[in-house]
């Protein structure tokens, strides 16, 4: 369990951030009672199964059996780890994060190490480019080439399309008025630090795409030369030039247009991905609100974990020509095994999603992609083509087994009965024992060996991480911690009372720990402040859970609380005490008492079960 920050912070976040606005900031949410609902992203959810509690600050599905507070929350949505949640979190509610440790150095604000100031410089150089391309005669030639591709005044102004004039130091020069130093400029890659002379702007004369993060911040931009100034001596000859990596900017960590289209998939969960920052505006300009583009680079395994975030089904639609299909094939492996539902659609050859769109409007592109391939019937197709498989022996076995393996690592596709799967699987199975003239029972018997191998591979759980962590509680463990949740009077001399020694489980020692500290740190063991010190989600999940089920019992409790820890402390004293009887009794049997002790431990057993019936000891006359 990490403990990396304090509780100060966390507890300022927290206080900082409404779990409810937190919320529905993807999920619709409708008030029931002192409680909201609304429908789960988590699981195919037909009535609303995910619930918001405001007064606790704490949300639960029952159907998932997940929960937990507003870092939980993020670490869930966003795929991850608390560090992370609580960075965006902070940001979201404007706390700075200063580093802690005797070794840290201190961020000096308005330094290019400053995160905020570089995303500040960022905001600042979209409008600059931004206004540019509305205003500037300058970029006559940029709006030219937008109105001849089609794209809407509208567009420009959604996707924050901008223009960098030709000039060397155009927004070296304007950044002169304002607090970004040549040094911050450079750190977020928007000018180039020769090693002679005065730096210069890395993007002149080109169209700009802004590129921003899931939080809608600009991070990062794509340049596009222009027809009209291509031939411009001072012209780099790339068609395209994105922004270096820097801290804000991963390319393997973004998709162009997802900040967008994250709010579309909250009522539909399918992303469909194009290659071009204009294939991704003219999609949206027609009202396909779930399109994004990768940045310049192949799709890779970020990619995919990044798109698993937003998506249950993913489109991949590449241009039609042969550099196209191949880069298809080389990414149907990262989605397969990823256990993600994929879906291929080529395009006709030599057209790109913009010019598909313009020509042929958005119902006939939106027909090419309801008509998209799976990843198995895209995987069998490519295989085969141009196989003779009674002429060429080897090569069929090869591709049989390669297709075969796919199957064994292919997802269970959303939204599919059992009943229709199994008889895909069927047909598939029967049309490919035709086609390579094989028994379907041996394909059958391969099958299940392949999947069994994958299931091997890639799951190998250790005994305390198999099942959920509040089916590894015993009984006794589950009751004490609902106590203390839902009557933190108690647990103070819960604390002073339980022997830590008996608590069996893993979970459950975790949570004795979140409490010992919670005491040597002087905080209120409200159940609040006990999710806020948990920053492992499974954990604060569980916290969630045993609050939830102590406040239904509540009601239906034959004793009271205090009484129910007496009896707990009771079974746990009664428990320790048979351990060491049990420990005498195994010293008794290899002898090492002399017989004096002998007489002294079964005088203590006898006087230890007579407190336990309450019997007397007698008296004598």
């Amino acid at each position: 369990m990490s403990f990396g920050s304090s509780y100060d912070t966390k507890e300022q976040i927290r206080q900082a951030t409404d779990l409810v606005d937190l919320v529905s900031r993807s999920i619709n949410l409708r008030r029931q009672g002192r409680i909201y609902v609304g429908l789960c992203p988590w699981h195919d959810d037909s009535r609303p199964s995910l619930q918001v509690n405001p007064d606790r600050q704490s949300w639960k599905c029952w159907v998932c059996n997940i929960g937990g507070d507003v870092f939980s929350f993020v670490m869930k949505r966003e795929g991850v780890d608390f560090a992370e949640a609580l960075r965006i979190l902070a940001e979201r509610a404007g706390i700075t994060l200063t580093p802690h440790g005797p070794h840290r150095q201190k961020v000096a604000p308005g330094s290019p190490d400053d995160k905020q100031t570089l995303y500040r410089v960022m905001a600042w150089a979209e409008e600059q480019y931004h206004q540019c391309l509305l205003d500037s005669d300058e970029a006559a030639p940029a709006r030219r080439y937008l109105e001849a591709r089609g794209i809407s005044p509208e567009s420009m102004r959604r996707f924050h399309l901008g223009f960098a004039p030709l000039a060397w130091r155009w927004l070296q020069d304007r950044a002169r008025t304002t607090p970004y130093a040549p040094a911050v400029l450079e750190a977020v890659g928007l000018s180039i630090q020769p090693q002679q002379g005065q730096p210069y702007d890395r993007f002149r004369g080109r169209l700009m795409f802004s590129i921003r993060d899931t939080e809608q911040r600009p991070i990062a931009f794509g340049g596009r030369v222009l027809p009209e100034l291509a031939q411009d001596s001072h012209r780099e000859k790339a068609k395209y030039i994105n922004s270096p990596e820097t801290r804000l900017f991963t390319k393997s960590n973004h998709l162009y247009g997802l900040d967008i289209v994250r709010a579309a998939t909250a009522h539909d969960p399918h992303i469909i991905v194009v290659e071009g920052y204009t294939d991704v505006i003219m999609a949206h300009q027609q009202g396909l609100n779930n399109v994004v583009a990768a940045l310049g680079t192949a799709l890779g395994e970020r990619h995919v974990r990044l798109l698993r975030r937003f998506a249950d089904r993913i489109t991949l639609v590449l241009d039609g020509d042969e550099a196209g299909k191949r880069r298809t094939n080389e990414v149907l492996e990262l989605f397969v095994a990823a256990q993600v539902d994929l879906r291929i659609l080529t395009l006709p050859t030599d057209v790109d999603p913009c010019d598909y769109l313009r020509q042929h409007g958005r119902e006939a592109f939106e027909t090419l992609v309801a008509g998209a391939v799976d990843a198995l019937e895209h995987k069998v197709r490519t295989v085969t083509g141009g196989l003779d498989v009674l002429r060429d022996v080897d090569r069929a076995h090869r591709a049989l087994e390669e297709i075969l393996r796919t199957m064994a690592n292919a997802p269970r596709l959303a939204g599919v009965t059992d009943e229709s799967l199994r008889l895909r699987k069927q047909q598939l199975l029967v049309r490919l024992a035709r086609q390579f003239h094989v028994d379907e029972t041996l394909l059958r018997a391969r099958l299940r060996e392949l999947r069994t191998s994958a299931r091997r591979t890639t799951s190998r759980p250790t005994a305390a991480t198999s099942q959920p962590l509040q089916r590894q509680l015993l009984p006794v463990e589950q009751e004490l911690f609902e106590i203390l949740l839902s009557h933190p009077n108690l647990v103070e001399p819960a604390l002073e009372s339980v022997d830590p020694q008996r608590l069996a489980s893993p979970p459950a020692r975790e949570m004795w720990a979140l409490y010992v500290r919670a005491r040597q740190e002087q905080v209120d063991c409200e159940p609040e402040n006990m999710l806020t010190m948990a920053e492992n989600a499974e954990l604060k999940s569980l916290l969630v859970h045993l609050h939830e089920l102590a406040c239904r019992k509540a009601p239906l409790a034959s004793l009271d609380a205090e009484h129910r820890l007496h009896g707990i402390v009771r079974d746990y004293e009664f428990q320790k005490a048979r351990s060491a009887q049990r420990e005498a009794l195994a010293n008794l049997e290899k002898r090492e008492y002399d017989e004096k002790e002998e007489l002294a431990v079964l005088q203590q057993f006898i006087e230890q079960e007579r407190s336990r019936q309450g019997i007397s000891a007698p008296t004598d006359g």
